[in-house]
């Protein structure tokens, strides 16, 4: 009885801990100026990245940070596979509908419904962080110019959409508008305001892609990137996406 008093006391200082530290370590949300001016810094950073080439390409592949997680995007019709460890999930972005595969077997029932809420979710997480600058005026987006102890940055917030409405990322930028990284404030995230570096940007099909981002001292990379205009120059004999439909 006396270890599981000491256990439970340790584990609420824990708690406390890690509650005091996320409030200490925490930004609150700044406020800005929503309006012309943010619109145009927003479409000057699209300039930047290339978005007209990014909007011609057909085909994009990569594997996300996260090990494992590897995607290729139909764009063009807006299809998806999706792989990591054992799963395969074939999905039409527009409806979700989705074939899910484990160990090549077909899924049906709790285990179909299963896989495919987990892709969806690693979809619209693994996504964004790659193509997050081309997003600036999605439905359901507000931008904000915000004043920094940096310079000015570029405030995003996703009003709607996703599987977490209401995540807000502050744009930092260099003197050709390029992203050099951004702060966040998600729900997924313990710490609000948390810094992200956008690096290593790569020429992709003309549209200019980061791949390398760096958090709280640690880099996570982006593998495997590559735009095509049509499924063969990824090595297929034929079209992946059919199991789609």
């Amino acid at each position: 009885m006396k270890y599981i008093k000491i256990f439970l006391i340790i584990t609420l200082l824990l708690i406390l801990i890690g509650f005091i530290a996320m409030k200490y370590f925490s930004e609150e949300l700044p406020q800005g100026q929503s309006g012309t001016e943010a619109d145009k810094v927003a479409n000057l950073i699209l300039t930047a990245v290339n978005k007209p080439a990014f909007d011609s390409i057909n085909y994009l592949r990569w594997e996300f940070f996260r090990p494992g997680q590897k995607y290729f995007w139909d764009k063009e019709n807006n299809d998806v596979i999706i792989k990591w460890a054992e799963n395969e999930v074939h999905m039409d972005l527009n409806t979700q509908q989705a074939r899910c595969l484990a160990n090549g077997e077909v899924q049906t029932g709790a285990s179909h419904d299963k896989l495919k809420q987990k892709a969806w979710s690693n979809w619209c997480n693994d996504s964004f962080w790659m193509i997050a600058p081309f997003k600036l005026f999605d439905t359901g987006t507000t931008r904000e110019l915000v004043t920094t102890d940096k310079g000015q940055g570029l405030k995003v917030t996703y009003v709607s959409g996703g599987v977490t409405p209401g995540d807000s990322y502050l744009w930092s930028y260099d003197e050709n508008y390029r992203p050099t990284g951004w702060k966040m404030w998600t729900q997924i995230l313990p710490i609000d305001g948390l810094y992200t570096s956008w690096a290593n940007w790569e020429d992709h099909g003309g549209a200019m892609l980061s791949t390398a981002h760096t958090i709280a001292g640690k880099e996570m990379l982006m593998k495997e990137v590559k735009a095509g205009q049509h499924w063969s120059e990824f090595g297929y004999k034929k079209n992946p996406f059919t199991l789609n439909k």
